[in-house]
Parts: C-alpha cells; structure tokens; sequence
C-alpha cells in the first residue's frame, strides 16, 4: 500500500476555525480545538501560533496538560494554575479520565464492536511514526464500536484506555479500516475521501482538581 507520508509540512495549513471555551472556573478551562492546529509550539519560528498560546491570551496561567495531534480537532482540558496542573497530570498518568472519539473509517469492518489490543512503538527510522509491533512495544489498548454504517465508510466510536502516540491512528490502520484523510497512515483511497483527518475528541471526563465532582463535557457536534 501506498501511504501518504506527509510529515513535515513546508508551511502548515491553517486552523480550520477557531477555538472554542466550553468551560472554565479558577482551576480549569476546557476547550475544544479546531483540527490543523499545534497543542503546544514547534521547534521552528514558523509554527509558534498554537493552541496554548492563544489560550494564554485570554488566560495567562494556563499549563497545558495534555495534547491532541495537529490533524485531530476536539476537546482539551488546560489547568489555571500549578497545583491543578499537577492533580490534572497524574490523572491522565494513572488513567483517571475518560476519553471518546469519533471517527469515520474506510471500509466496512465485519463486526459492530471489537477491542484492539495491540502494542505499540515509535518507527524510529520513519519518526514520528508510530507501529504495532509485539515484542518491543508498549501496551495499547482501544475499544470500538461502529455507531453509524455508510456505503464506503462508517463512523466508529473509539475509547481508548491508554494514551500512546497516534494509538487510534495506528490501530484504525491495523484493524484494515484507517481513519479518512489520515495524511500518516491512510493508504491514498482513505487519504483522498476527506479534506480533513476524520478523527475528533467528543467526549471528556475528569475528576474537578478541587471539588469533589466527576465532570463529563461534550463537543456540541461532530466537525465532518
């Protein structure tokens, strides 16, 4: 198969809308982010407009605590200050919070739901590539169920129980359904049904930093 390996753009596309704040108090804000835009800056001058730094504009303490790939638009929770920063991190560390995706995929997989549990590691010669491979990789493990079939494609619902580096890419990829528009790992007929990669964080619950509360949010739509 032929992949389309578009790794490092000259010049990245631009974001395809703007942020939106879904919610915020002293100790977090939660927003959902437009696909084709940084969580944090890059290396190079050119790609220092992101995610963070916007945010920072309307709330200068803002830490980021967790990222979403440029490609994958949806929902992020940013701490207010220090000490939600480090309650924050050790619940994604120990896997305290809920993540949903949807996404829509190539193809037709047999079944309605199906659990992939498939070890994962970076492709060091092809960074920053991630592959499944059973020996030397690190646990990777993704719930899936199909919520809506279509003629050429279908939309999963996909909930990851750890969080590895492009895991629902890869694991889409590995199951033989890779997510549309996926410029890393779609071969070119999946890569060429959608403008955009087809994959967006819907759904996020955590445990409020200094409340004893159980939050779950929602993007008010799907973006495709």
């Amino acid at each position: 198969m032929a992949y389309i390996f578009n790794i490092t753009h000259e010049i990245l596309p631009p974001p395809m809308g703007d942020i939106e704040y879904v919610y915020n108090d002293e100790q977090i804000i939660v927003v959902d982010k437009p696909a084709n835009m940084l969580s944090v800056p890059g290396r190079t001058p050119d790609k220092k407009d992101c995610l963070i730094h916007r945010v920072l504009k309307h709330f200068p303490e803002a830490r980021i605590v967790h990222r979403l790939d440029f490609s994958t638009s949806g929902l992020m929770v940013i701490a207010q200050n220090r000490a939600s920063h480090r309650i924050l991190s050790r619940q994604f560390e120990n896997r305290e919070t809920e993540k949903t995706y949807v996404a829509k995929v190539y193809g037709q997989p047999e079944q309605a739901a199906g659990m992939l549990n498939q070890p994962l590691r970076c492709d060091w010669e092809r960074r920053p590539l991630q592959i499944v491979d059973h020996q030397l990789g690190k646990k990777a493990l993704t719930h899936w169920r199909i919520v809506e079939r279509l003629e050429n494609s279908c939309f999963v619902e996909l909930s990851p129980t750890t969080g590895r580096t492009h895991q629902l890419r890869v694991h889409m990829q590995a199951m033989g359904h890779p997510i549309l528009g996926d410029e890393l790992y779609a071969h070119e007929a999946a890569y060429s049904m959608a403008d955009r990669l087809n994959l967006h964080a819907k759904e996020l619950i955590i445990n409020h930093p200094t409340e004893n509360s159980r939050l779950t949010f929602s993007s008010a739509s799907v973006p495709f």
